[in-house]
């Protein structure tokens, strides 16, 4: 039987993940503050009050600045405090509350990725419904609400094939589970499964971008992904998609079984 082995968040666009060892997913949401804030580039026009989905190139992402992955980063989500790392060095440490603060980590992201003069990303927040904790709107690389699945032992055939390591962090998933074939989860698309006391809905499974060509570790684009998977298996997918229809509590360790 699968088991969940991890459980990550991403609270800003394209910085580090977050380990938990449990959470709370709630029906028709995204893990809880995952992707809840990205820098929208300079050009691109964004209401927060009224969000609508936008295209991943139109963020700061490792799909174009693999630089992003140089960087270590912390974000305490109560405090809304931000503290970047670079060479194990902290090199920003601000509070999000006001334009002040919110400036000084814009200006520290556009002169690191050398974007230009003209170019000041602006930090942008998936805005929350009133009197809950909802996002109205999570900055995911689709417009659903879903949660993103890895199996590890997909990765581990994957790595057999190419004779390289791959870091599943390169595809930046919420869960990780093991103890099942490699490339099985294609299977459950269409189907519910159980984790802890959630169900899930699995709906598709996940193509990959040039994104995960960048090494989290030396942020070198130093496999091309999308192509050694198609070389390898005729398609270019790696893990699945799923919504969450029943709101449960999860926990690192916890057994999927499929319906």
């Amino acid at each position: 039987m699968a088991i969940l082995k991890k459980i990550f968040r991403y609270p800003i666009k394209g910085l580090s993940g977050e380990s938990l060892n449990e959470t709370l997913l709630k029906k028709d949401q995204v893990l809880s503050g995952d992707r809840e804030y990205a820098f929208a580039r300079s050009h691109v026009s964004f209401d927060e009050k009224n969000p609508v989905y936008l295209r991943k190139t139109n963020f700061l992402a490792l799909v174009k600045e693999e630089k992003l992955a140089k960087l270590s980063t912390e974000f305490i989500s109560k405090s809304k405090r931000l503290i970047i790392r670079f060479d194990k060095k902290t090199v920003l440490d601000e509070i999000l509350v006001n334009e002040i603060n919110i400036n000084k980590v814009e200006v520290f992201f556009q002169k690191y990725l050398d974007l230009g003069s003209n170019n000041k990303p602006r930090l942008v927040q998936g805005t929350k419904y009133e009197n809950d904790k909802n996002l109205k709107h999570s900055f995911s690389d689709l417009p659903e609400k879903a949660i993103s699945i890895i199996n590890l032992n997909t990765i581990s055939d994957f790595e057999k094939k190419i004779g390289k390591n791959i870091d599943p962090s390169r595809f930046r998933a919420n869960l990780l589970i093991d103890n099942i074939d490699p490339w099985k989860e294609f299977n459950w698309v269409g189907k519910t499964i159980e984790i802890g006391d959630c169900i899930l809905e699995v709906f598709k499974r996940t193509q990959r971008c040039a994104a995960t060509n960048v090494n989290p570790e030396n942020a070198l684009r130093d496999i091309n992904i999308p192509n050694e998977i198609n070389s390898h298996f005729g398609h270019l997918d790696l893990g699945v998609y799923a919504k969450v229809k029943k709101t449960g509590v999860i926990s690192v360790n916890d057994k999927l079984s499929l319906n």
